[in-house]
């Protein structure tokens, strides 16, 4: 095909799309009142305004909006379809063309006779105009709306849409019902609030809920809205559009309430509702509002937030092996979250006024840690030990406070105690002299030149003073040393050098082994506090075993060394509790398995009674243990512990048996009936048999000439009415007489254990001191208090549970643990399960 022949199409092409052009320009101009129109009635929905109006004026601009419609669109209804000439107008106008070639090529020859002649050049003078027409133009689409719309209405129009449509609240279908409804309007749902104040976690209180129906009921009442201080009021406003709290000062009756200003948070949007949180630090009149309509208000009173308290409970001691003894005592209302304690130097020195020297006040006071057994308890007591026998202030009048912290940062402070900090005594005349030395360089650090040459002169002639090779080095380290001191640094760490030299001939490495199981054992008591997982648990019970075996074997070997060279005897086996190194390994193996179970208090009063038996420990005692008879009385209160544990598995089958008037219907409601008191009558016979025990064991204790405890005849009644609720199909009542019975023979069973120690206690005549004198202080071989008063009353042998009886107490846990998961406990089993398992941790 020719080049014109492909030039037709393309004109023709450009020709429809220039009529396209030329109606849409027409169509866009004739459809600007349209368009306004459709705008402003957009406008007057989404803003809400035209829903708002009362139906007289909603329904006269919905005609007018009509209206002003149908006459924006007579242009386009007038709107005139381009002719083609037109269409070839545009493009020779668009594309810059003169002379027309575009309209010339739709030019015909005339008719009539056309010679060949003719013709030929005709199609020539076709063909030249065709390819003038190869880059044609339609022009851009135009708008003649800035002419039309003079005053660019158009644009705040654009902008007060977007802001409508962003800020808006209620979506735009709703809003256009609205504004369009013929019948009445739905009455708009009232604010939907949802209050309630969450006392502090600290405080284990439950939330509060402000607007449950109960609650409502009590405020009705006049009841007064009590919670702890530093509770967060937490309030859910849906439905409103500008919800606010407002705290009045509480007044009477008739008074006027005043607003405290800067009191209360505005309210913060959460999704279609809006939510408030306020901590409550005094008392104060809430109320919340809608706008300006009061819809809720409460009086809060708070509980106060008290310091906590604490105080010594004696004087503090010092213990057989040197260490600082402080029995203390401290409670707070929520909970103690720790104590710590702060020594200074007292101005009174051996009954006069100032320090002999200033190089004390070089050194920072001792630090004297105090770990409580449990987290935040609300009353502890307790006995901390610490050695501060290494420090440069030993020997020195010292003035001791403790200082408590509760759960929120508060303190409180004890009495200052006044005391000499203890010191210890060396008996080897190379360490006796090291630390006379030391105490003169603490005194006067300045003065360094008598110290050196008193140390010069141990060195001259170290013979019968030094029998080893490693003391006489680090004597004459340490006296380079001093003679090269250039600041205090250097000196304290020369005093300290010291100490370790004179410990190191006095003991040898057992100081050193002493100090690592005491880190160790640190860290397993914050491990066993703060829940840490059993891997943790079982590692540093092994570093535990480990250092407590090497501090046992250098403890024999100085033992050793001492016999050897005379300076101390072996001590006669005496009379009195004993420890063996297989008794602590099993000590150790009871604290892992009581971690392990859960039992963490229990691992944790273990732990400490292990530190009190270390604490003692002295090399060259003895490692033998005497056996012990057993008493009637004791016998007896093994007896009574099987009876309190048959009554226990006789209450837990009780809960088993179905409440009270629960049955079928039917025939199944007769079989039910008679399984049941078929299982009740059962378990009224095994009730009967626990009561004729406790009947024999009273007999018996008559006989042998002691006093049962007016207890055990409340609990034998209980019994008795516990045995015929069972007859009668009575399962609350039994339960009830059952847990009273249970309680009066743990009441029995302490009372027994009292006078079984009161006469273990007797029995005990001339006990011997350390070193085989005689004692009065009423304490063991091993220093401490002998077990009849205080937190030190228990039994004087078989100190440790035995293997069954902790393997027995794991199985109930667990038993426990799993009944407490069953899915279809009811509510009063599960109760009673939670209870348990709340006494056990």
């Amino acid at each position: 095909m020719s080049g014109p022949e492909k030039t037709r199409p393309y004109v023709d092409r450009k020709i429809s799309q220039a009529g396209a052009a030329i109606v849409w320009e027409r169509l866009w101009s004739s459809l600007y009142p349209t368009i306004m129109v459709l705008g402003f009635f957009a406008l007057a929905v989404l803003s809400g305004l035209l829903p708002a109006l009362p139906d007289w004026a909603r329904f006269g601009s919905l005609a007018i909006f009509g209206i002003a419609l149908a006459w924006s669109l007579v242009p386009v209804a007038r709107l005139v379809v381009p002719s083609r000439p037109e269409a070839i107008r545009r493009i020779e106008t668009a594309s810059g063309l003169s002379h027309r070639p575009v309209a010339g090529s739709e030019d015909r020859l005339a008719e009539g006779e056309q010679d060949q002649l003719s013709t030929t050049i005709w199609q020539e003078h076709r063909t030249r105009q065709l390819r003038r027409l190869g880059q044609l133009k339609i022009g851009m689409v135009r708008s003649d709306w800035n002419s039309r719309d003079r005053y660019a209405l158009r644009i705040p129009l654009i902008l007060a849409l977007f802001a409508a449509i962003v800020l808006g609240r209620t979506g735009p279908a709703a809003l256009l019902a609205d504004s369009v409804r013929i019948d009445a309007p739905t009455p708009q749902a009232s604010a939907s609030l949802d209050a309630w104040i969450a006392p502090p976690g600290y405080t284990g209180r439950p939330p509060l809920m402000l607007t449950s129906p109960a609650m409502r009921e009590k405020i009705a009442q006049g009841e007064e809205i009590i919670v702890p201080e530093n509770s967060q009021l937490k309030i859910r406003v849906s439905g409103s559009k500008a919800p606010r709290l407002a705290f009045y000062q509480p007044v009477s009756q008739g008074e006027t309430p005043v607003e405290l200003p800067g009191k209360a948070p505005a309210a913060k949007p959460t999704g279609e509702a809006f939510q408030i949180e306020a901590k409550l630090t005094r008392p104060v009149t809430a109320r919340v509002f809608d706008g300006e309509t009061q819809i809720a208000e409460w009086t809060v009173s708070l509980i106060p937030d008290n310091p906590p308290q604490i105080s010594f409970d004696n004087n503090p001691t010092t213990e057989a092996n040197g260490g600082l003894s402080v029995r203390w005592k401290a409670s707070d209302d929520y909970g103690i979250a720790g104590i710590e304690s702060r020594f200074e130097l007292s101005d009174i020195q051996d009954g006069e006024m100032g320090i002999a020297g200033n190089g004390v006040f070089l050194f920072d006071p001792p630090e004297f840690p105090i770990a409580l057994k449990r987290a935040a308890p609300k009353e502890a007591t307790g006995t901390s030990v610490s050695d501060l026998t290494a420090h440069p202030w030993a020997g020195l009048t010292v003035e001791m406070r403790l200082i408590a912290r509760d759960q929120t940062g508060k303190t409180a402070e004890s009495d200052v105690k006044s005391f000499k900090l203890p010191e210890r005594e060396f008996q080897v005349p190379l360490a006796k002299a090291l630390i006379e030395q030391r105490k003169a360089l603490v005194m006067n650090p300045d003065e360094r030149k008598p110290v050196v040459d008193m140390l010069e002169a141990l060195l001259v002639w170290p013979e019968g003073l030094v029998d080893r090779s490693g003391p006489l080095v680090a004597i004459g380290t340490v006296t380079s040393r001093i003679r090269n001191a250039k600041n205090e640094d250097d000196v304290r760490a020369a005093i300290d050098f010291l100490w370790q030299i004179a410990i190191s001939i006095e003991d040898g490495d057992v100081t050193n082994l002493r100090a690592e199981l005491d880190r160790i054992k640190r860290e397993l008591e914050k491990a066993l506090a703060e829940g840490a997982p059993p891997e943790k648990i079982a590692e540093l019970m092994q570093k535990l075993r480990q250092a407590m075996n090497e501090y046992l074997k250098s403890m024999a070997q100085e033992a050793q060394r001492r016999m050897e060279k005379g300076g101390q005897q072996q001590r006669q086996a005496q009379q009195g509790q004993m420890v063996r190194p297989e008794d602590l390994a099993k000590m150790l193996d009871t604290i892992e398995k009581l971690a392990q179970s859960g039992a963490k208090e229990a691992a944790q009063e273990l732990l400490a009674q292990l530190d009190e038996i270390l604490r003692n420990l002295q090399p060259g005692m003895p490692g033998q243990m005497n056996a012990q008879g057993e008493t009637p009385l004791s016998q007896m209160l093994n007896e009574l512990s099987e009876m309190m544990r048959r009554q226990q598995q006789l209450m837990d089958d009780t809960t088993r048996l179905p409440e009270d008037g629960e049955m079928g219907e039917g025939e199944q409601q007769m079989e039910g009936a008679q399984g049941q008191q078929g299982r009740s009558g059962e378990l009224a016979g095994q009730q009967d048999a626990l009561a004729r025990m406790l009947e024999e064991l009273m007999g018996r204790m008559g006989q042998n000439g002691l006093q049962s405890p007016p207890s055990f005849g409340e609990a034998g009644r209980s019994m008795d009415g516990a045995a015929d609720a069972l007859r009668g199909s009575e399962r609350g009542r039994a339960l009830s007489e059952q847990g009273e019975a249970l309680s009066r023979l743990r009441e029995g069973a302490q009372s027994m254990a009292r006078e079984l120690m009161q006469q273990q206690g007797m029995g005990q005549q001339g006990t011997q001191g350390r070193h085989g004198e005689a004692r009065g202080d009423d304490r063991d071989p091993l220093g401490r208090p002998m077990p009849r008063r205080g937190e030190d009353f228990g039994p004087e042998r078989d100190m440790l549970p035995s293997e069954l009886a902790v393997r027995r107490a794991r199985e109930i846990l667990e038993m426990l643990r799993e009944r407490a998961n069953m899915p279809d406990l009811r509510r009063f089993e599960r109760d009673y399960f939670d209870r348990l398992l709340r006494g056990l941790y």
